[in-house]
């Protein structure tokens, strides 16, 4: 009998029950979330809620409400949509929250600053730059997908997965929002009006806390991320070998593995970097064929190493245009040379400084013709 009575004791100790509780009865969940920029220096909020009603004798039927208010900062947005909605809103399950272009060349903290003082906020939603006005993309309707914060979502997974986007969500953003020497990019979401649909357009380039207007293309921004060493489950890429009719001057691989490598060199009070990227392929399209003898796959080692390293070479300049530090040589810089970093101011130094790219092709597999 004690010893049963002990045990009841140290349940209830462990049972504590949910006192911060919050029904779901009483809740507006956020799914996805969006700002602009509007006039007399205020912004424009808008989110995308969902509401389940049951009818009378019928399935349960889920209804996706899009609002957009004016304010003069993230709360003050919330408080005027709380105004219009049956319950409070709950921001805990956004999943993705997008940015206007316009808005973002000033400083994108002044939204998110909300987003992280607030112990109920998904820090694991996805952040993304909207091409024209976020309010446009959460607007958006598709026969396919109801929830628009779904249809996003998909097209940003999908973008990770291929290697073209970067996995961040808010809360890898915050750290590198506040560190100095790192930069970053985001995806961009487009609406095609003329094919009805969302897409993945680019990434849009940030220095510090602000958008440069600086983007890499969507064909250009899975070589990016493999520089960056960020490899999805997929990176497949075509490439322009030569000018030749019924496209059998193209080449289509396979990134089976990558290797890359960054070193900084300090000479004569310069530093320059060397960023060297090595990958192992599988060749899946190439018209021209040939690929059992050594010699042709010899020369396409070469070949495919000479073009993505110019490629590589084009990319870098449209980083140091836009004074977008992405690779985080400011903050190798400070690690392993902190007496030049002191001495130089980074933001000034990052777009003359010299930065090598050197890709090398490892035809590994090419197809079960051969």
């Amino acid at each position: 009998m004690v010893k049963r009575t002990f045990l009841v004791f140290i349940i209830l100790t462990l049972l504590t029950g949910c006192w911060d509780e919050q029904q779901f009865k009483n809740t507006k969940l956020i799914l996805s979330m969006g700002f602009d920029k509007g006039e007399d220096d205020q912004i424009v909020e808008t989110v995308s809620i969902a509401s389940v009603e049951k009818g009378g004798q019928g399935p349960v039927e889920e209804n996706i409400q899009v609002m957009s208010t004016g304010a003069m900062n993230v709360t003050e947005g919330r408080n005027k949509i709380d105004y219009t909605i049956p319950q409070l809103f709950d921001p805990s399950k956004v999943k993705v929250v997008l940015i206007g272009k316009e808005l973002a060349k000033n400083d994108i903290y002044q939204v998110l600053d909300r987003f992280y003082r607030e112990p109920r906020s998904n820090l694991n939603a996805t952040l993304a730059l909207a091409d024209n006005s976020a309010q446009e993309v959460l607007s958006f309707k598709s026969d396919e997908f109801e929830r628009v914060s779904k249809f996003i979502g998909g097209i940003l997974e999908g973008a990770v997965t291929s290697t073209h986007s970067p996995k961040d969500n808010l809360q890898l953003i915050c750290e590198e929002l506040f560190e100095p020497g790192v930069d970053f990019a985001l995806p961009i979401i487009k609406e095609d009006r003329e094919n009805n649909v969302l897409k993945f357009d680019g990434l849009a380039l940030f220095h510090g806390n602000h958008y440069t207007e600086k983007d890499i293309a969507p064909e250009d921004s899975q070589l990016l991320m493999l520089l960056l060493d960020k490899k999805g489950k997929v990176a497949r890429m075509t490439i322009k070998l030569a000018d030749e009719e019924d496209g059998k001057g193209n080449i289509s691989i396979n990134v089976m593995k990558e290797k890359r490598d960054i070193q900084l060199k300090e000479k004569n009070g310069e530093l320059s970097a060397v960023i060297n990227l090595s990958l192992k392929v599988r060749i899946i399209e190439y018209p021209k064929n040939h690929l059992s003898e050594k010699k042709t796959i010899e020369k396409l080692n070469e070949k495919l190493s000479e073009v993505i390293t110019k490629d590589a070479e084009k990319i870098i300049e449209q980083l140091q245009e836009a004074n977008s530090d992405v690779f985080s040589l400011g903050r190798r810089t400070h690690a392993y040379h902190p007496d030049f970093y002191k001495k130089v101011d980074w933001a000034e130094y990052f777009p003359t400084m010299k930065i090598t790219p050197k890709v090398k092709v490892d035809i590994q597999q090419y197809g079960v013709v051969n």
